[in-house]
């Protein structure tokens, strides 16, 4: 395999970011390893979005996606997003933006990356998972399958009937993502709502990824994300659900991330 760290300066944020990269590269040998770099193909990807409080490193640091990249033969890309919850912040970066348009743009146009859509997956946990439903109920037609783990789907919900004392961490951070609201029931059906996101693109009949999710039975948001899925699943989607025990932390999602792959694998077969 190949790993890049890849640093440039982004116009949708304003500064310089970075992402990772994992090129999966198989072992050949001889007259074979020439063959190889002269067909020029296209990989499939795996957008794989981090957590609050994380960055574009640790997915690599610490769990084995570089042994599954090699594995099932499919590049992952992680971009950072800092902790704007894949938004585009009220108070900070547009950071929706930057993912959507500009990043993915800069990935397929530099690196050996497929566009169609049936090469193209998303995952991501905690605030990825966010971002990861975000992205796949905005963009349906772009990938073939979207899979959150442990995802913080409610977490507008969460703003919207917020109670603590602003100045406390979480406080601080809902406000500079969704603004200061006299009302934040606004917030309800506008593009940071995925059950609205959802409801919209089954009433315009645009075709949906292919969705699982994964969920640890002790985690915190196992509550909103079995929500969801029950929400989801009244209204016909068909979503696989995979829980285990376990808490929010990387630990679980060690456990989770083989799965993801293993999706995927099925979701390109049946393509």
């Amino acid at each position: 395999m190949a790993v890049f760290t890849c640093r440039f300066d982004s116009k949708a944020l304003g500064f310089g970011t970075a992402f990772r990269m994992i090129l999966p590269i198989p072992f050949v040998d001889g007259k074979k390893y020439q063959e190889h770099y002269e067909k020029k193909e296209k990989l499939p990807v795996l957008w794989l979005l981090h957590g609050g409080s994380d960055n574009y490193a640790d997915w690599h640091d610490c769990t084995l996606v570089q042994l599954l990249a090699d594995e099932y033969g499919i590049a992952v890309v992680m971009p950072d997003a800092q902790n704007g919850s894949y938004a585009n912040m009220a108070y900070g970066p547009d950071w929706f933006t930057y993912l959507s348009e500009e990043f993915m743009e800069f990935v397929y146009q530099r690196f050996p990356i497929s566009r169609e859509r049936k090469d193209n997956f998303i995952s991501g946990m905690s605030m990825g998972g966010l971002g990861t439903f975000k992205m796949a109920l905005r963009f349906p037609e772009r990938f073939a399958a979207a899979c959150p783990i442990a995802s913080a789907v409610d977490l507008m919900y969460e703003y919207v009937h917020h109670d603590t004392d602003p100045r406390e961490f979480f406080g601080r951070e809902f406000e500079k993502i969704f603004g200061h609201f006299e009302n934040p029931q606004e917030l309800i059906g506008s593009v940071e709502d995925c059950y609205a996101l959802l409801d919209q693109d089954i009433a315009e009949g645009r075709k949906l990824p292919a969705m699982m999710m994964a969920q640890g039975t002790e985690d915190f948001t196992y509550k909103g994300n079995k929500r969801f899925y029950e929400y989801a699943s009244k209204k016909g989607v068909s979503i696989e659900w995979i829980e285990e025990p376990g808490v929010h932390d990387w630990k679980s999602w060690n456990l989770y991330l083989p799965k993801v792959f293993e999706f995927i694998g099925k979701v390109r077969i049946r393509a």
